[in-house]
């Protein structure tokens, strides 16, 4: 049981987490230094070199991505759980996001429709997705992978979805707050999620 327990303490780090942030927000309207970080990175990182890496963020672009890493995972490991359940669970976290944002009706720092930037800004889709998308992989992987392999895909799969976190911030469509509330958001749903399916498992069930 020591996956699953590991698992819920994730997921109670995330939600004290977000909770921390979301309060701030709600009396302030913003969490620490939100705005300076949004004005400095959007003023000295050229957007041109990172909105296209963007992209992979969207509806269309982390769905394709998640059909393709399940697929894989599963022509890999032949994980029929595992594999549903990352498939799922990404799933859940990009229309449950949707959700939460109409909560808060939190205002983007700008507009940019070229880039996703639209809607609502608290928390970052495109940050959750892809912690949903990358992490979410990474999970099954552990799973089957010996020491060398979990290094090389962990530095790929936390590389990737850091990146797309700060490419929303570079773009200057999200705020800090909002891309961490995102990483949080996915993080409660993926280890709560996960914990269940391992905890199934271990009785037998699943």
């Amino acid at each position: 049981m020591r996956g699953a327990r590991a698992a819920w303490v994730g997921a109670s780090i995330a939600v004290v987490l977000f909770v921390i942030i979301a309060v701030s927000i709600r009396m302030t309207g913003y969490f620490l230094f939100d705005a300076q970080l949004s004005s400095y990175m959007s003023q000295h990182v050229p957007g041109d070199y990172v909105s296209w890496f963007t992209q992979l963020g969207s509806g269309p672009g982390a769905m394709t991505m998640t059909v393709l890493l399940g697929v894989v995972s599963y022509v890999l490991w032949r994980d029929r759980i595992a594999s549903i359940w990352y498939v799922l669970m990404a799933i859940s976290v990009g229309a449950l996001n949707q959700v939460v944002k109409f909560a808060f009706v939190r205002e983007r720092p700008s507009l940019n429709e070229l880039v996703g930037g639209v809607g609502y800004s608290f928390p970052s889709g495109h940050s959750a997705m892809a912690f949903a998308v990358y992490v979410g992989f990474l999970v099954v992987a552990f799973r089957h992978l010996k020491t060398t392999g979990k290094v090389i895909v962990s530095v790929l799969t936390i590389g990737l979805f850091l990146a797309m976190g700060a490419s929303r911030i570079i773009l200057n469509v999200h705020y800090f707050s909002d891309v961490i509330g995102g990483y949080c958001f996915a993080a409660i749903l993926l280890c709560s999620s996960y914990a269940f399916i391992v905890s199934r498992r271990k009785k037998g069930v699943a």
